[in-house]
């Protein structure tokens, strides 16, 4: 044997520490790649939500402004739609489009409006969520206006013999 130390063998793979410290850097990636998409999930939900609600008021407001005789009852209906439970509030309210003084000075206008709202909610009680829909129409005739006043005018054109308007070919 000889007195001189043998030469340092070469050391492969790992230390301990280098291990436990990849392992921690991966253990944060993940965390925060789970986060991602956790919070992405969510959103997609949430997104999803407001789209089914808009699609629900827009077949609701459709539905009160395709018949200016239809009749909304001013109650809270619940609806499953799109896999989610939706409640839905229809709200008409005459509308004045003209204040006292303008209806004086323009007799002919004598159309009559209504303000239809569409409410949609979801969600849990204590976080509901609440999309609006607004529009107007013309309000309909009274019951007994119509019968008297004979047939309903075929052009919607005011009929103004000082001022004629004669429609387009």
């Amino acid at each position: 044997m000889s007195a001189w130390p043998r030469p340092l063998q070469q050391q492969h793979g790992f230390t301990l520490l280098e291990v436990l410290v990849a392992m921690v850097l991966i253990g944060f990636g993940l965390a925060i790649a789970f986060t991602a998409i956790s919070g992405t999930a969510r959103l997609d939900d949430k997104i999803n939500g407001h789209t089914a609600a808009m699609a629900l008021a827009q077949a609701k407001l459709d539905e009160a402004l395709a018949n200016p005789t239809f009749s909304v009852a001013d109650d809270a209906v619940d609806q499953g739609y799109a896999g989610t439970d939706f409640g839905y509030r229809i709200h008409l309210r005459p509308f004045e489009a003209l204040t006292r003084a303008q209806q004086e000075r323009i007799p002919a206008f004598r159309q009559k409006l209504e303000e239809v709202e569409v409410e949609v909610f979801w969600g849990p009680k204590g976080n509901q969520q609440v999309y609006r829909l607004n529009s107007y129409r013309l309000a309909p005739p009274p019951p007994g206006e119509r019968a008297a006043g004979g047939a309903a005018p075929t052009s919607s054109t005011p009929q103004n013999p000082q001022n004629p308007v004669r429609p387009t070919p």
